[in-house]
């Protein structure tokens, strides 16, 4: 199991619920097994109301990041909600632990750490400036003021500011370093102009499928007469097109948990993990379907590609890409717009009811 200190901020959210259901249970013992209530002087007048509160609001936010996404707008609702949450909940047990002299005191600068991680400066300081007002509250109205409590406010307040401070500079420095790793990381596995993944990512996954021993299907695909296309309308009508093909696979081969490649130029590879060669009819009938509906550029005009399908078991990678490349090869030389497939009588064209046997 590898251990790493680095989190996203789904990640990040998931823990701090974690730590939540933690101080919950601690806030339990300290108020309600001896001695710790009478040592510590805490009240427990309504402090089963805020446990109850705690229970039902945490309930729904964890059930809520299992089903949520990180893109989600559920994630970004959960986020904030937890913030003021945690604010308003640590007030709360304020008023019941001894004010500004509560030993709970520190779980302010867990709050100001939330906000920053989510909001960068401004969450820094604003909820460095309502924790500061809360704390305010409890010095000027609910204490007397003495020469100490307000030395100990002043201080607590200055420590709140450059935590924030100092945050959010770690924060943004952060997310420059993990923009610019996601860069490094699509230069090296996606392709620029379809957004599919690169060749590099095909080799690394073929063999990751190797070594597993799973079995997998590879099919290598080619655009059929893309150099007439080129050269009839121009180099960037080719990449629309090539643009739009990339739109077509990323919608197409997740529904059977596949992955699309672009192999090199005008070619394509898709991988798909399925168990039985009788989903390929309907995988190529949606795929045909989908080329045939698209049209091209203003033109209006749709392509067709040709396809060469390799069964692996546990072949070689060399030996799988061999096989599906001269299979692709048997199709275009056998009239393009179809799939072959060894041993198999199966052609994809608009007529999906001949066959053809490589």
């Amino acid at each position: 199991m590898k251990i790493s200190l680095y989190l996203n901020d789904f990640e990040t959210e998931k823990l701090f619920s974690y730590l939540r259901w933690f101080f919950l249970l601690v806030s339990l013992v300290l108020f309600y097994v001896p001695p710790f209530p009478e040592k510590l002087g805490f009240h427990t007048d309504s402090f089963m109301t805020l446990f109850l509160i705690g229970i039902l609001y945490m309930s729904i936010t964890q059930f809520a990041l299992y089903k949520a996404k990180d893109s989600s707008l559920i994630f970004a609702y959960i986020t904030r909600c937890g913030i003021v949450f945690d604010y308003l909940a640590f007030f709360w047990l304020l008023a019941l632990t001894g004010g500004l002299k509560s030993p709970l005191l520190p779980i302010s600068y867990l709050i100001v750490i939330h906000a920053t991680i989510y909001w960068r400066t401004k969450g820094a300081f604003i909820s460095a400036f309502f924790i500061s007002l809360g704390f305010g509250v409890f010095i000027f109205y609910i204490h007397a003021v003495s020469f100490v409590d307000l030395s100990y406010f002043l201080f607590t307040i200055v420590f709140l500011w450059v935590i924030g401070l100092f945050g959010s500079m770690i924060v943004l420095r952060e997310r420059v370093h993990l923009r610019e790793k996601e860069l490094i990381n699509n230069l090296l596995h996606q392709d620029y102009l379809t957004e599919l993944y690169n060749h590099r990512c095909f080799q690394e996954e073929i063999r990751f499928y190797h070594k597993s021993g799973k079995r997998y299907i590879l099919i290598l695909g080619d655009i059929d007469g893309f150099k007439k296309i080129n050269d009839s309308y121009g180099h960037l009508i080719g990449d629309e097109v090539l643009q739009s093909l990339g739109k077509i696979f990323k919608n197409v081969l997740p529904k059977y948990d596949g992955s699309a490649y672009r192999y090199g130029g005008e070619e394509f590879a898709f991988i798909l993990p399925i168990e039985s060669n009788d989903e390929l009819p309907q995988f190529f009938g949606e795929l045909n379907k989908e080329l045939n509906e698209t049209h091209f550029t203003t033109e209006q005009w749709s392509v067709t590609m040709s396809f060469g399908v390799a069964i692996a078991e546990h072949d070689e990678p060399e030996k799988v890409i061999t096989c599906a490349d001269e299979l692709l090869y048997y199709a275009k030389k056998s009239g393009k717009n179809r799939a072959a497939l060894k041993n198999e009588k199966f052609i994809l064209n608009n007529a999906l009811n001949k066959g053809e046997t490589a």
